[in-house]
């Protein structure tokens, strides 16, 4: 049942609510009966420091929401600190990973395809045309989280590629697989390109430096060694010529999102706070001198889980955070989020979490439990992530929350030591940027 469980989330994160909703019950009812060694789990730092952020989040919510102003604010406060509290059901799906590499890269491939399936099915393909790719694509997710996903396809299939190919038997059907991969990563490109989200595409450009780094030391370090599938580095400037052929095709539309309100935020370089107009820039550096403001109340911890929307309603601020016709829904930065909700203690528990899970990835790594690509993969994930989230704040939606933990629970189940370690571990445990 578990195992079913695991499946079925990865299938439906994204293709499915309900049945993904599902799966996540059956791996974390399963995981419940199948009585787990607690001891042991007690003594793994990333499931310790998780207790004590599930009990930081209890404690948090049921003593704020008994200070609350109003019945709709305590209600607001449980509501949200439920939301929260979901973040921990990595564990669960952790468990079921068992430390099987093969079985990570199911579930991951699965979660792309779902995903893949939801955006074709959400085209409206009755009016489909050339304008199709000068529009935004908002039909599926807003923008910028559109543009999140897209952007970690596009690095997830790079970096995976020796894996998926090797999926399908050597000769014509292993073409077949790099022409398929090839399509699906253009899919990915242009998706993140009709996103029009400048967030995305600097936090996209930022983990692919770093993946291009990654790659370039995995090259010079098998120079003057025989490289296995050594035909296939012709397929990275391939990759390369697919990105610059997105980019020209439509630069128009690159250029334009780049050059829209510069104004403003030369304005914020120079310190000429006072004029700064309320476009999406200067709404988002106004949501930030608020979040400064409303926080510097409650440093230490904050005003409550889900708050942030009834404390910018409540500020009397219209010039500064009124969008056109309706408030701002959020502080449209992660990290300010966690503060003002949350507080100081909030933010460092959070992060000390996110600190030791990657901790732990690493170790994995240097002990060739975790392999090299998805090493990979877990790392250029986190440097998008950590620059897309001062751009917007979706934690507590279930896009985002079934991402986190996806990502969270299979880095964690590789890097939690349970399960003998695979051979293809093993063969790269000497390189830790080897390319498998």
């Amino acid at each position: 049942m578990g195992l079913f469980g695991l499946y079925l989330f990865a299938a439906f994160a994204w293709l499915g609510t309900t049945p993904a909703t599902l799966g996540l019950a059956l791996l974390t009812v399963a995981f419940v009966s199948n009585r787990p060694d607690w001891r042991s789990l007690g003594r793994d730092p990333a499931v310790r420091l998780g207790l004590i952020l599930l009990g930081f989040l209890i404690a948090h919510s049921l003593v704020q929401a008994m200070l609350a102003p109003s019945a709709e604010r305590t209600v607001t406060i449980l509501g949200g600190g439920l939301d929260w509290l979901k973040l921990m059901l990595f564990i669960p799906l952790a468990h079921w990973c068992a430390g099987r590499p093969e079985r990570v890269r199911r579930l991951l491939l699965l979660a792309a395809l779902g995903f893949t399936l939801a955006v074709l099915r959400k085209i409206d393909w009755a009016n489909f045309g050339p304008e199709f790719f000068s529009t935004r694509f908002e039909s599926y997710l807003p923008a910028i989280a559109f543009g999140m996903f897209t952007g970690l396809g596009a690095l997830g299939l790079i970096i995976v590629r020796q894996a998926f190919w090797g999926r399908f038997p050597a000769g014509w059907p292993r073409r077949l697989g790099v022409i398929l991969w090839a399509l699906w990563l253009l899919f990915m490109l242009e998706g993140l390109l009709l996103s029009q989200s400048r967030g995305s595409w600097l936090a996209f450009i930022s983990a692919l430096t770093v993946l291009v780094i990654l790659e370039w030391r995995g090259y010079s370090a098998a120079k003057g060694t025989r490289l296995r599938h050594q035909r296939y580095w012709l397929v990275l400037p391939v990759v390369g010529v697919i990105l610059l052929g997105g980019l020209l095709a439509q630069t128009q539309t690159v250029q334009k999102r780049f050059s829209e309100h510069t104004d403003t935020l030369i304005d914020i370089v120079r310190g000429e706070t006072a004029t700064v107009e309320s476009d999406p820039v200067g709404l988002r550096f106004k949501a930030l001198l608020f979040a400064r403001d409303i926080w510097g109340e409650r440093p230490w911890f904050g005003w409550g889980a889900g708050t942030s929307r009834e404390l910018i309603a409540a500020s009397g601020r219209p010039e500064a955070l009124f969008d056109q016709d309706h408030w701002l829904p959020h502080l449209h930065n992660t990290y300010a989020e966690i503060l003002v909700q949350f507080g100081a203690v909030g933010l460092t528990l959070i992060a000390a979490l996110v600190w030791v899970l990657a901790r732990s990835g690493f170790k994995a790594g240097r002990a060739g439990r975790l392999p090299a690509d998805l090493g990979r993969f877990y790392l250029v994930a986190f440097v998008f992530v950590l620059i897309w989230c001062l751009f917007n704040y979706r934690v507590v939606r279930t896009d985002w929350l079934f991402f986190w933990i996806l990502v969270v629970g299979t880095l964690h189940g590789l890097s939690g030591g349970r399960g003998a370690t695979s051979p293809d571990a093993q063969a790269q445990a000497g390189n830790p940027m080897a390319s498998r």
